[in-house]
């Protein structure tokens, strides 16, 4: 089946407008929320690292002894987020009409296939990086070390995006085929998105750069005029986070939404009027 991008598109703005009651209050809990609480907690550090921007001594001793907190903190925050993305697609997707609190379980129940699933591509990337060393630094010898080395980032880069588009149905696969095996989740994604790969690459493409160009307008234009209020700091920063986060939260239902849509499309499967399960 060949994939439609304004299809899709239209796909997930029925479904998000049908059950918008409760899925934007879920996506507060789950993006909204973790966006304000560390900020709260690091606006102070925030604020440090962009008064320090360009001193390399400063930044590393300001970050010293807490990448272990920071990393745990980002680990935390994305498991968080995986498991409202899983309980946004089953309230678009569920034809059982879950309650949000049933929803939120299968979230839950959905994370260690998505856990699963990321270690594997980690472990796939490792590889690839590891292989693609290999064949620089020979090659390397004979066409020049620094050209190798930008023709291997170039290739890194490719793979990757590459990747992130033959996977990116992993979510939709599990939370509405039921597939919890995480090698047969992707490959279940895999095969989606065959033969449409660059159609769906464009699509994402397009709908990235317009979210870019909304959080840099919306940063640019309350981030401008809030320094007109209130001395820069970290009261600043909160109200930075409290954008974003709010930006973050409308952004993942859409995403989920979009994700919906573009399964539905690509499975053949008879799903139905997604936009009308909570209408």
């Amino acid at each position: 089946m060949k994939f439609s991008g304004d299809k899709a598109w239209q796909g997930a703005l029925a479904s998000v407008l049908g059950c918008r009651d409760v899925l934007f209050p879920v996506a507060g809990v789950f993006f909204l929320l973790p966006s304000i609480v560390t900020t709260y907690f690091f606006s102070e550090l925030q604020a440090k690292i962009l008064a320090n921007m360009g001193n390399e001594a400063a930044l590393d001793q300001l970050l010293q002894g807490r990448l272990g907190t920071l990393f745990a903190v980002g680990l935390v925050a994305f498991l968080f987020q995986m498991v409202g993305y899983g309980a946004l697609m089953a309230l678009m997707t569920d034809r059982q009409r879950p309650t949000v609190s049933e929803a939120i379980g299968a979230g839950i129940r959905s994370l260690p296939t998505m856990i699963g699933a990321a270690l594997l591509l980690l472990f796939a990337y490792f590889l690839a990086v590891l292989a693609l060393s290999m064949i620089s630094g020979v090659v390397g010898i004979v066409v020049g070390a620094k050209l190798m080395a930008g023709l291997t980032a170039l290739l890194v880069l490719v793979a990757m995006v590459y990747l992130v588009v033959k996977f990116s149905l992993l979510v939709p696969v599990v939370m509405i085929e039921g597939v919890l095996n995480p090698l047969a989740a992707l490959k279940r994604s895999w095969q989606l998105a065959k033969g449409n790969s660059l159609r769906i690459f464009v699509f994402y493409l397009l709908l990235t750069l317009a979210y870019l160009v909304i959080m840099v307008v919306v940063t640019v234009v309350i981030m401008g005029l809030l320094p007109a209020a209130t001395k820069p700091g970290p009261l600043t920063l909160l109200f930075g986070g409290v954008v974003t986060g709010l930006i973050g939260a409308v952004a993942g239902v859409l995403f989920t939404a979009v994700l919906a849509a573009i399964h539905r499309q690509l499975a053949g499967a008879d799903t139905g009027n997604l936009g009308v399960t909570f209408g």
